[in-house]
């Protein structure tokens, strides 16, 4: 027996004894989650989210999805779970089966879906971001993202997205807005089909992406450490937890900046005061997207 061909059993074997020792860990990790697969999450879901009052549930293909619009209110109401409550963040949302590690929420509809129906309600997309020979911020039509769940007594909760996001260096929840970006399609030259290319996990970004459906109006890599987020654990339910997501269009301008922060008597920006959109109170018809839980059979 070579020398060489000891040495690398011996490597082998360390590293498979190191793997080893992590194996328990990894399970009491699991169970201390809960672990739940996508089909038990959404029958958990269905079994407990009643639909929107008032809204028209969107379909493809003839099979009904886990999104509904309302034009009155210029609503997109769609399902998902929370997927991380501790992780460094590129997205805050996007579909299931794509970009879990880095969202905290991932939802059962593809981006373009989400996109068609932003459409409908009558969102304007605007363009991604530019990087090249300038950079150019997302633009489109501003919304609103809020998430609605159950907490354990049966009660309807709800927040704006950004409460669920932390800036990394400042400790804060995130302000800024997101804005209809559209995302784009790549054509394949050689059979002419299209994708879409927000499919791939750019629905609801929080890092610049040039696929994004959705994204911020404001500079946000990892170059800009001002602008870098994690989850806001503290502030997140439970992983696993159903979530609904309420889209709403807004006219306002997206918020990029401090000019809507509480100001003092001087009219200077308070830095330990959140924005008048991020303290304002959650209106009552948002909260009643998502209806007490279905009666158990």
């Amino acid at each position: 027996m070579s020398r060489s061909f000891c040495v690398r059993s011996a490597i082998v074997l360390l590293i498979l004894s190191f793997l080893t020792s992590f194996a328990p860990s990894c399970s009491l990790r699991a169970q201390d989650d809960g672990w739940m697969d996508s089909p038990q999450i959404l029958e958990k879901l269905e079994k407990t989210f009643a639909d929107p009052p008032e809204c028209k549930r969107m379909t493809e293909d003839g099979k009904p999805l886990r999104i509904w619009i309302q034009r009155d209110e210029q609503a997109v109401i769609v399902d998902g779970y929370v997927c991380q409550t501790k992780a460094p963040l590129e997205m805050f949302a996007c579909p299931i089966g794509t970009k879990e590690h880095e969202s905290v929420v991932a939802v059962f509809a593809k981006s373009r879906l989400v996109h068609a129906s932003l459409l409908a309600v009558g969102a304007n997309p605007g363009k991604p971001v530019a990087f090249e020979p300038k950079f150019v911020p997302a633009s489109g039509t501003t919304v609103r993202v809020y998430a609605l769940w159950h907490n354990e007594k049966g009660e309807t909760q709800a927040t704006l997205a950004q409460h669920w996001i932390r800036q990394t260096e400042k400790k804060k929840p995130m302000e800024w807005d997101w804005v209809f970006a559209g995302s784009k399609f790549f054509k394949d030259p050689d059979t002419g089909s299209e994708t879409y290319m927000g499919d791939g996990g750019e629905l609801i970004c929080v890092a610049n992406f040039m696929t994004s459906t959705m994204d911020v109006a404001v500079k946000s890599d990892a170059a800009n450490s001002g602008l870098v987020f994690e989850a806001f654990t503290e502030k997140i339910p439970k992983r696993f937890t159903p979530v609904r997501l309420v889209l709403i269009l807004t006219d306002e301008a997206p918020y990029a900046g401090d000019s809507a922060k509480a100001t003092d008597s001087n009219g200077a920006a308070k830095d330990d005061e959140l924005p008048k959109h991020l303290a304002a109170e959650i209106p009552k018809k948002v909260k009643e997207f998502l209806p007490p839980p279905k009666p158990k059979k």
